[in-house]
């Protein structure tokens, strides 16, 4: 199984360009399973962009890492017949 979609933001997570797609979700009733990603909120220390967004786990092998555990946690209704 995969997630349905996977959403990167090179910006702060909450309230940005992936929180208005899952409330568009959320709106038009499409039951389907996200992996947000971003920056998180709090100060990144310097170096180059690469490093940077390894140090976030936003590099390819973090956000490799983070949509494989989106799928092995499974959707809640998984989780409670499981």
């Amino acid at each position: 199984r995969r997630p349905d979609g996977a959403g990167y933001a090179g910006h702060p997570g909450a309230g940005g360009a992936g929180s208005a797609v899952n409330e568009f979700l959320v709106a038009a009733g499409l039951a389907t399973r996200v992996v947000n990603l971003g920056l998180p909120d709090r100060f990144i220390e310097h170096g180059d962009h690469r490093t940077q967004l390894a140090r976030c786990g936003l590099d390819a092998a973090g956000i490799r890492r983070a949509i494989l555990r989106h799928v092995a946690a499974g959707t809640p209704a998984e989780r409670e017949t499981a």
